[in-house]
């Protein structure tokens, strides 16, 4: 049964990327037509500054996964409970935390765009910005209950709901905007379809699950390595994030708009590629859990399972790496024009260095088991000062080839090369062996 909801899980994932994919590209002309673009450009806005603070969930689902499925594995269920109790405690007081961070932006919203927005917009600006607030702090309770159903191994019904919710916003959108015509209403969609997801995932883990949430006491000693977990979780996303809009910052400073729309493809590209092996790597935790709890000191039984997962890896990002080569420039020709010839070897430059790192990436999952993020945390914001400097020399004077090459500079660096030698001198575990074997 674990096995099969892994495998159905992840197939549903690359349902759940092409579904968004042909989300974003039918439906968004479809938004904009009756919207109009000066109304859409604000909804845009709003969504990217509040998109910010989406990090303040400090990844609580990710921690409730990780726990849930360890405590499953030492056999130890009667405790999660009173585990889950503790999480829903910390999460409403970081709802609490949440409110005032982003009453802070609230008022920052007048300043901010008071250059690029009519006083009309800024209005409407500041009720879009009240609902994606309410959006946001439902967000990080709806990940908590959300983490219960991943802890359990239960990917293939998780991803079910995303696509679940995911269609019933195009049909809620496609038979409603038309009459209500306004940026408020697409938000107020996003909130209703949150609260019906918590209280179908309230039930589901309630009845299926028969657990009963109730606090017997409060655990000092697991609440503060959860909270470890937790915050390194949280600098990993904060990392992730700064990495990823660095390029585009230095190109914008740098060179021009429309160099960014260029780099901006082919980082596009890139994300798209690094989802083809998220959607494996991210339903292993459970797995890997379970196998290193029954594993020797060579872990042999779960190098056994990356070298397994990553062979399925190897086979997707190669035959995608292969395929952008042979056809993607004149793909992206057909698709937006010319002009945008560079964003072909742009994304070359991104996804060849990486394939390496995304093969093994199940690997991570053996670091979030064994809660030894700490290391990888470092090595990432190094792996972001090194690319932040070759960027910063390079793309004045190569252009956004250079941050490019920074990018991957810094991933092969950092993500295989430190990794690698952690990975050999603190687990025992031959990195090179599972490249051969893969």
């Amino acid at each position: 049964m674990i096995k099969k909801d892994v495998k159905y899980g992840a197939l549903l994932s690359y349902v759940l990327i092409i579904f968004s994919t042909l989300y974003g590209f039918f439906l968004t002309p479809f938004i904009i037509g009756k919207l109009g673009a000066s109304e859409y450009g604000v909804y845009k806005t709003i969504s990217s500054f509040s998109g910010a603070f989406m990090v303040l969930d400090l990844g609580l689902g990710g921690t409730m996964m990780r726990y849930i499925a360890k405590f499953r594995a030492d056999k130890k269920e009667e405790e999660i409970p009173n585990y889950i109790a503790m999480m829903i405690i910390q999460a409403l007081f970081l709802i609490v935390i949440s409110t005032v961070v982003l009453s802070v932006g609230y008022f920052a919203i007048a300043p901010v765009y008071s250059n690029g927005l009519t006083p009309l917009e800024i209005l409407q600006a500041k009720r879009l910005y009240i609902l994606l607030g309410i959006e946001i702090c439902l967000h990080i309770f709806s990940n908590v209950i959300h983490g219960i159903i991943t802890g359990y191994n239960k990917f293939a019904l998780s991803n079910i709901l995303k696509i679940g919710k995911l269609a019933l916003r195009i049909i809620l959108i496609v038979v409603f905007l038309p009459i209500f015509k306004n940026a408020e209403f697409l938000v107020a969609i996003n909130i209703l379809i949150t609260l019906a997801s918590m209280l179908f995932d309230a039930l589901y883990i309630r009845f299926k699950f028969n657990i009963k949430v109730r606090l017997t006491r409060w655990e000092r000693g697991l609440f503060k390595e959860s909270f470890k977990y937790t915050s390194l979780m949280f600098l990993t996303t904060i990392v992730a994030q700064v990495n990823n809009s660095l390029d585009n910052v230095f190109v914008g400073a740098f060179l021009s708009s429309s160099a960014v729309a260029v780099y901006s493809i082919g980082l596009l590209f890139f994300s798209m590629y690094e989802q083809l092996s998220t959607s494996i790597s991210g339903v292993m935790l459970p797995t890997v859990i379970n196998s290193l709890k029954n594993d020797d000191d060579r872990y042999t039984n779960t190098v056994d399972l990356v070298v397994s997962t990553g062979r399925i890896q190897f086979i997707l990002l190669g035959a995608a790496l292969v395929g952008f080569v042979v056809i993607g420039k004149e793909f992206l020709t057909l698709w937006v024009g010319k002009g945008y010839e560079d964003a072909y070897v742009i994304a070359i430059l991104l996804m060849a260095p990486s394939i390496l790192e995304l093969c093994i990436n199940v690997c991570l999952s053996i670091l979030r088991a064994k809660n030894m993020l700490g290391f990888r945390t470092g090595v990432l914001v190094c792996s972001m000062i090194v690319n932040l400097i070759i960027t910063f020399i390079g793309t004045k004077l190569y252009g956004y080839y250079a941050a490019a090459i920074g990018t991957g500079i810094s991933f092969l660096g950092g993500s295989v090369v430190v990794m690698g030698v952690y990975y050999y001198k603190k687990l025992n575990i031959n990195v090179l062996n599972i490249y051969k074997r893969i």
